[in-house]
């Protein structure tokens, strides 16, 4: 079997190829985690793929190296030398064959049957599954080392079955000896194969690159910070209606984190309830449960988030986390009353699936530099726009935090307060107690701030006194609802904002989109069209052929795995001041950047697709009608 030595770290140390990922990286959910800012969250993984070991660069910061050279896909040989940061992995393969062939099946003897209690168990479940009668003999299934996705089907004889019949299950069958296709890869994927709503969640954990851990590891945590169910310490064995509803939970929390989700719906309907899950932008069906293990899941969380259990014709908010392996998560949770019950929306507030710093955005590299710039001046103003969900508020984050917080005082005025910023003052909105973003805003400039983060832009106060805080010396960010960073312009003077305020106040506006990327397991070459090559421009010159999106367990059938951003800056020179203070039209602004460096978002969608990141027509979906 291939391993590989891992030298470079706090000590050496060998890691043995059975067949699944090795993943490295700076995010605790790697297989092998490295504490160097010079790697990315997710820098590259070692896989078995087309019957053998290759490593895959994950459009890393800095890059991955074997031999010395760059690469971005590379099969490995014997004693290759990968170079990630400061670590330096040999790929060792003791047996020339083991490297052509990959992990090897044994064959079993067909006189001497594997029993079924020598197999995992949710092999063996399906083994007993295909026992028609008692009185058959055991089924010689293979021992497998490792089962992989892209493994060919493994051939199982079934004594006593004709393949040649209808139906090869059929007991009518005739009594010769023949074998049947049976994928492997279903039965470990579905662990039971039955249609309850914990085998389809199992389904798709089982589907999941990464498995830092397991339901098992989650302990409960309710919002006053007392773990209520100690991981590995509830659920257990046992039939009875309170550890069914507290292991199904887990499990749902689970498949969230597991898939990425932003968000879990759980729907009350007529006779059933849905779980859906918001995974990159779009909502897809997990599984279905009984009303009866719906009220006891919605009690659960109430219990949680101390909510008060006997209202259920009500609004209701709360919040509790999950502390796993030393990883926190939190979830805010919204209980709305419907037709047939209380709908449950559960947003996931996980720092480890949304980039922390600006080189992790994937932004061109001049956009970088002007936003790195922008981010450590003494005064102005920097505005990101864009709909609801699109992802300003984590650009915004990922610039404060290139600010030096050590000599510089920060403040944030959010509604409400998601993530924790190390070194920055949060100050959260209380509307019910007269806490609006203006009146925050005023006492804040009371308490020196070098730099401001103002949640949002709604109203002309609010707009007034950010902008004036930023002519007199604050640097400040915020965030406003237009389609495009022209639209920012004509959003603040339709607000009643004076266009000498909107001229001298602004730095830099930041139109942003998430555009969904296309999954590596799955997409497909497809030709361009000439309309897609009209559209693309130039930045389809002399490519014949595009990626689309094909689906696959890893990426729940969408074809799509994370998101990119899609950004458009608009840079305050003078040419556009100058047209601001001014009656500004969309076509004199559009002649003065034009003569700039300027990218819509469509255009940078475009750059997107030509490398393979993203299809033509989620670029469309999101950027369309710029």
């Amino acid at each position: 079997m291939p391993f590989l030595e891992v030298k470079g770290g706090p000590k050496p140390h060998r890691i043995e190829l059975d067949g699944s990922v090795v993943s490295f990286g700076r995010l605790p959910g790697n297989v092998v985690t490295v504490d160097d800012s010079s790697l990315s969250r997710k820098h590259c993984v070692i896989e078995f793929v087309d019957n053998a070991w290759q490593v895959r660069d994950l459009e890393s910061r800095n890059g991955t190296r074997v031999n010395g050279g760059k690469i971005s896909v590379r099969r490995l040989r014997n004693l290759d030398v990968i170079k990630i940061g400061k670590l330096e992995i040999c790929f060792i393969s003791p047996e020339d064959a083991v490297l052509k062939a990959g992990p090897k099946e044994i064959a079993p003897d067909p006189n001497t049957p594997i029993q079924t209690s020598q197999l995992p168990d949710h092999i063996a479940k399906a083994a007993a599954d295909l026992s028609f009668n008692e009185n058959l003999p055991s089924i010689p299934l293979a021992r497998v080392e490792n089962v992989s996705r892209d493994r060919p089907k493994q051939k199982v004889a079934l004594p006593g079955m004709d393949i040649s019949a209808k139906d090869p299950l059929s007991r009518k069958a005739a009594p010769v000896a023949n074998t049947i296709d049976i994928d492997l890869n279903s039965v470990v994927g579905a662990g039971s194969l039955g249609n309850d709503p914990e085998s389809r969640l199992r389904k798709i954990c089982n589907e999941s690159i990464e498995k830092p851990f397991e339901a098992s590891d989650i302990s409960l945590v309710d919002m006053r910070g007392q773990i209520v169910h100690q991981a590995a310490a509830m659920g257990g064995d046992g039939d009875d209606d309170a550890s069914e509803s507290i292991r199904v939970f887990r499990l749902v929390l689970l498949t969230a984190l597991r898939s990425r989700a932003s968000d879990v719906h759980v729907e009350p309907r007529m006779d059933r309830a849905t779980i859906r899950l918001r995974v990159d932008g779009m909502m897809v069906l997990a599984a279905e449960i009984p009303l009866d293990l719906l009220r006891r899941l919605l009690g659960m969380v109430k219990i949680l988030c101390q909510i008060d259990t006997s209202q259920k014709s009500q609004v209701q908010d709360g919040h509790f986390s999950t502390m796993t392996k030393g990883r926190r998560v939190d979830f805010r949770v919204s209980l709305t009353p419907a037709v047939h019950g209380q709908k449950l929306v559960l947003r996931v507030l996980d720092t480890s699936n949304s980039p922390t710093r600006l080189h992790e955005l994937g932004v061109l590299p001049w956009m970088y530099e002007k936003l790195r710039t922008m981010a450590n001046r003494d005064s102005g103003m920097v505005l990101a726009c864009g709909p609801t969900g699109s992802g300003k508020t984590t650009t915004l984050y990922s610039c404060l935090r290139e600010i030096d917080v050590e000599t510089r005082n920060a403040i944030t005025i959010e509604d409400p307060v998601e993530y924790y910023l190390e070194g920055c003052t949060q100050i959260p909105i209380d509307h019910k107690q007269g806490n609006t973003f203006a009146n925050i805003l005023r006492s804040v400039l009371r308490q020196d701030p070098d730099v401001i983060f103002v949640g949002e832009i709604r109203d002309i106060e609010t707009a007034q006194v950010a902008m004036q805080a930023a002519m007199t010396g604050h640097l400040v960010y915020s965030t406003v609802h237009s389609r495009d960073s022209m639209g920012a312009i004509f959003r603040l003077l339709d607000l009643g904002v004076e266009s000498y305020l909107v001229a001298n106040a602004i730095n830099l506006i930041v139109a942003q989109r998430l555009c969904r990327s296309l999954c590596l397991n799955c997409r497909k070459a497809v030709r361009l069209t000439s309309q897609q090559l009209l559209k693309m421009g130039r930045a389809a010159d002399g490519m014949p052929s595009i990626y689309a999106p094909l689906g696959c367990g890893a990426c729940l059938g969408t074809g799509y795995r994370g998101r990119r951003a899609l950004l458009e800056l608009l840079e305050f020179s003078d040419g556009v001041r100058d047209v601001v203070l001014k009656r500004p039209t969309i076509s004199d602004l559009r002649n003065v950047l034009e003569q700039g460096h300027y990218i819509t978002l469509q255009k940078f969608g475009f750059q997107l697709v030509a490398q393979g990141v993203t299809s033509f027509e989620e670029v469309e979906r999101v950027a369309g009608g710029d």
